[in-house]
């Protein structure tokens, strides 16, 4: 292997270099990024506006306005926050710098969004079975308890919980992925 430049890739058995990554592919994941973030924007108004108009229309479930609104909007934060470190990571794949031990944080930090998330829809999930109103409708002159969740948003909370604790632990699993191979990368610096 003397002779190559073993930050461009492998030494194939015609003696070219093997290109490791695909600047084609980290360009439009990036853009894609920047749309996510565009769409994170726009979803974020959103929620305020629906739960406004959701409100207007069930003038019953106005106590759970702000706890869902709030619960909707971290939920599109932690999303946002992701992107981040998902962005440097391509940076450091398009540098071909992944095995330097700077990907870990990273990786970290995705993990860390990805639990917060999942925290936002526990408590989604906690708030929507566990709270109730007392709704007086004045048409109807009578008084009634009024929960905060519906049984379809509780399954799809389940659903989503299912789905990030999921995810989290393959994160985990990539993360032990990746330092065995920078361990492994650094080993066989130290013998060549």
């Amino acid at each position: 292997m003397a002779g190559a430049d073993r930050s461009d890739g492998r030494d194939a058995p015609d003696g070219q270099v093997w290109k490791e990554y695909h600047p084609t592919a980290i360009a439009v994941l990036k853009a894609m990024i920047v749309l996510f973030e565009l769409i994170c924007l726009w979803g974020q108004y959103v929620v305020i506006v629906l739960s406004g108009d959701i409100v207007a229309a069930y003038p019953e479930l106005a106590s759970a306005r702000w706890p869902y609104a709030v619960a909707g909007l971290l939920g599109i934060l932690c999303f946002e926050v992701a992107l981040i470190p998902l962005w440097r990571l391509l940076t450091l794949a398009k540098r071909r710098d992944v095995f330097s031990g700077r990907a870990v944080r990273w990786t970290d930090a995705i993990t860390a969004c990805a639990a917060a998330e999942g925290a936002v829809v526990l408590f989604v999930l906690l708030y929507g079975s566990l709270a109730h109103a007392e709704y007086y409708d004045p048409a109807q002159g009578a008084s009634a308890d009024v929960a905060m969740g519906a049984a379809a948003m509780s399954a799809a909370c389940v659903v989503a919980l299912l789905l990030i604790a999921a995810f989290v632990l393959l994160m985990l699993v990539m993360r032990s992925l990746l330092k065995a191979a920078i361990a492994q990368r650094d080993e066989l610096e130290a013998v060549i």
